[in-house]
C-alpha cells in the first residue's frame, strides 16, 4: 500500500509540473520543497499559507469596506 501511495503522490507532483496552468511561483517552491525535509518542508508550506490567508482576508477587507463606503 506505501508503493501505491508513492506512486500516486508522484503522479500528482507530476501533474502539477507539467500542469501550463500552475504558476511557475508553484513549480519553482514544489521543486524546492522536493529537496528538502518532507517534514520541514510540509511546515512551512503550513505557515506560509497561514500568513497568505491572514493577508488575503486583510486584502479583501479593506475591498469590502471601500465598496461599502462608496455605495
Amino acid at each position: 500500500m506505501r508503493g501505491e501511495l508513492r506512486a500516486n503522490e508522484l503522479l500528482r507532483i507530476n501533474e502539477v509540473l507539467l500542469d501550463p496552468a500552475a504558476s511557475l511561483w508553484l513549480k519553482s517552491a514544489l521543486r524546492s520543497a522536493l529537496s528538502r525535509d518532507p517534514v520541514d518542508a510540509a511546515n512551512d508550506s503550513e505557515i506560509l499559507a497561514r500568513l497568505l490567508e491572514l493577508r488575503c482576508d486583510r486584502l479583501l477587507g479593506k475591498a469590502q469596506r471601500s465598496v461599502a463606503e462608496s455605495g
